[in-house]
This record gives structure tokens, C-alpha cells and sequence, in this order.
């Protein structure tokens, strides 16, 4: 299986932990590939920085640790839009251009493409719960 993960997921398991530290380690162990984009990595330095106050040393940690355990795959320009909030096309683009299975994600505007071309876009509730169901979290 092919993973990506959203900004919002990488952000929720640098702050809140369990939860979405154990959906990745899950990930991880499963032999699952990881894909992450460069859009993403600069959304987690601005998003831990500019919107949640946190130190740059913490940001780059976090960025450090995500690109360790993921191929880098970028979103090319395409016709492939998030009609209500373009600014979260290339995250779209990247898990298309990935060859994504999932695309995980809380946030609503990409969770209401689902599904889009054979790519599965899943909640972080959706994503825990299928996991679950593999065996592959507790």
C-alpha cells in the first residue's frame, strides 16, 4: 500500500503524540510506503512556526523525522483542482502523482473528493479504523 499523509497529520503527531504517532509507526511497520511532497514539509515549518508559535528547532525536528520515513514525490500542475480551496490542489496532485492508495486527512475540502481517481481520501478516524481492521494497530 502507498500512504500520503497531510500536513495535519504530520502536525497532530508532533504535538499531540499517540494517536497519530501510532498511525504512522503502524504505517511504518506494515512496510507500507510513505510519500510526502515538498508543499508539505514548508506547510509544517510555517504551520508549527507562523500559526502555532513553536520553536524552529521543533519544526525542523519534525521535518527531519518526516522526510526519514518518506519518498519525496512532488505534485505536478495539473487538471486535478480542489475546487473549494485551491490551495490544497497540491496536496492532491502529490498523492495522485504518488499512486496513492490513501491520502489521509482532516481537512474537510480534500475529504469531500473522496474518491478521486482510485485514491481513497480518509479522515485520520477513517485511516486508524482501517488499520484496526488489518491487524495492524491495537
Amino acid at each position: 500500500m502507498k500512504v500520503f499523509f497531510d500536513t495535519n497529520v504530520y502536525v497532530a503527531e508532533s504535538l499531540l503524540g499517540e494517536s497519530a504517532e501510532a498511525m504512522i509507526s503502524a504505517t511504518v511497520a506494515a512496510s507500507w510506503r510513505i510519500f510526502i511532497s515538498a508543499h508539505v514539509l514548508e506547510e509544517i515549518h510555517h504551520v508549527l512556526i507562523d500559526d502555532l508559535g513553536f520553536s524552529p528547532r521543533l519544526a525542523r525536528l519534525t521535518r527531519e523525522r518526516c522526510s526519514r520515513r518518506a519518498i519525496q514525490v512532488e505534485g505536478l500542475p495539473s487538471r486535478h483542482e480542489v475546487p473549494k480551496d485551491p490551495a490544497d490542489s497540491p496536496i492532491l496532485q502529490a498523492a495522485l502523482r504518488a499512486g496513492a492508495d490513501y491520502l489521509v486527512t482532516n481537512d474537510q475540502h480534500l475529504l469531500e473528493l473522496d474518491p478521486c481517481e482510485g485514491l481513497r481520501i480518509l479522515s485520520m478516524t477513517g485511516y486508524y479504523e482501517l488499520l484496526k481492521k488489518e491487524g495492524l494497530i491495537g
